[in-house]
């Protein structure tokens, strides 16, 4: 059987991977409360279909610079060990001008596994979405019910309200997390103070990836990519 495999073209090959690879989200987001994957959590369960269809892949990092700031431009490379046909995927990640915390290798270092997650999500055709039918997905979509009761215990104990230096509201509590707890957290993490929904999205601007995938014609396939 792992014969067969082998002798397969490498857009079979390469097809089949696609549709096996399983890659779990087993990193969880303290903060956002949300589950995520790895880029080493993705090789990690690439490696026993690479031996089996006869195929390597390979991870290159470029630096380029775009509008005066620099990205860290990861490549992955799917090569055929019989035919040497390949095919590739990119993305990019914007490196942070400040991160406290980290030195400089550190912040190159997080951008580039960042970028090296997107280039195999593009490669292997990894999902990111939540399943509607989920208990993730209705988790993340669903109020607290704790919400109004802890907005009502902030509203007796007549604390201060904060609030969120880019939509200029009041900064709610989020899950488990307290109105103060959410604003030190993207203060730390954005240098503002915001509520989760503006934090989240300044902290994905910060780190948009660009995604670059191969066309049909590089990969030589038989068939269309969608």
């Amino acid at each position: 059987m792992a014969d067969k495999k082998i002798d397969m073209s490498f857009a079979e090959k390469l097809m089949h991977i696609q549709v096996e690879l399983k890659a779990p989200k087993d990193k969880t987001n303290k903060f956002g409360g949300y589950n995520y994957r790895s880029a080493e959590g993705i090789l990690e369960s690439l490696k026993p279909l690479l031996k089996t269809y006869g195929v390597y892949v390979t991870l290159n990092d470029d630096i380029v610079e775009i509008g005066g700031r620099f990205y860290v431009k990861a490549t992955a490379t799917i090569k055929d060990i019989g035919s040497s046909e390949f095919a590739y995927t990119s993305a990019m990640a914007r490196e942070a001008e400040i991160k406290k915390g980290m030195d400089d290798s550190q912040v190159t270092g997080s951008a580039s596994s960042y970028a090296r997650k997107y280039a195999l999500n593009g490669l292997f055709l990894l999902d990111d979405t939540k399943d509607a039918d989920s208990d993730e997905y209705q988790q993340a979509t669903s109020k607290p019910q704790s919400t109004p009761k802890k907005a009502k215990q902030t509203e007796d104990k007549k604390t201060p309200e904060l609030i969120c230096d880019r939509c200029k509201k009041p900064i709610p509590a989020h899950g488990n997390a307290t109105p103060e707890q959410v604003a030190k957290f993207t203060e730390k993490e954005c240098g503002k103070r915001l509520c989760y929904d503006c934090g989240k999205i300044v902290k994905e601007a910060q780190t948009a990836p660009i995604e670059e995938f191969v066309t049909d014609a590089e990969m030589n396939l038989p068939f269309p990519i969608e």
